[in-house]
């Protein structure tokens, strides 16, 4: 038996490396977005950033890296996190609509910017879907910066029907009275 040359080991090697990465970037994001937990439990926010960014270019259908980079990004507060966090969160709604979470982030940047409308459009949009009083409340707290009473009475009636004992949005509803 005659050895196979360098020259054809390394194509083959190449070849299957590409064949692993298609066939397990599912694995490999999920990899990273945890890396990147670590990394942010350790206080290294730069490296999360760097994980959950890797793990959206290796898997752009991932929402849960888009949402760890877009909530991180919200919260981080630095200048231009705002936009990024919403370009991040459109990006990946794009794969999959209607994620309360990526919707919820999104609407927290969109607050950060003063566009309240469409803050409040995600937070009620994120309170649908996800069936979550948390998301109801704040387009309801959105709806009255925009001065609509109607509308904010409606999001917390909609955040104590999926949650009776829900006392933020119980306190507003009465505080509307």
């Amino acid at each position: 038996m005659t050895p196979i040359p360098l020259a054809r080991r390394i194509v083959i090697a190449i070849a299957a490396l590409a064949v692993s990465a298609v066939l397990f970037r599912g694995q490999v994001a999920s990899a990273l977005i945890t890396r990147g937990d670590d990394a942010l439990r350790n206080g290294d926010a730069g490296a999360a950033v760097r994980m959950y960014s890797r793990a959206l270019a290796i898997d752009p259908a991932s929402a849960r890296a888009a949402d760890r980079l877009a909530f991180f990004l919200d919260m981080r507060h630095a200048r231009g996190d705002a936009q990024t966090a919403i370009a991040v969160a459109s990006a990946a709604l794009a794969h999959v609509p209607g994620d309360a979470s990526l919707l919820a982030d999104r609407g927290l940047a969109e607050q950060r910017l003063r566009r309240w409308s469409a803050a409040e459009g995600d937070f009620a949009q994120a309170g649908a879907a996800g069936r979550d009083p948390r998301y109801e409340h704040l387009a309801g707290r959105v709806a009255l910066r925009l001065g609509s009473r109607s509308d904010a009475r409606r999001y917390f009636r909609a955040a104590l029907a999926l949650d009776n004992a829900f006392a933020p949005a119980r306190v507003a509803l009465a505080n509307l009275r």
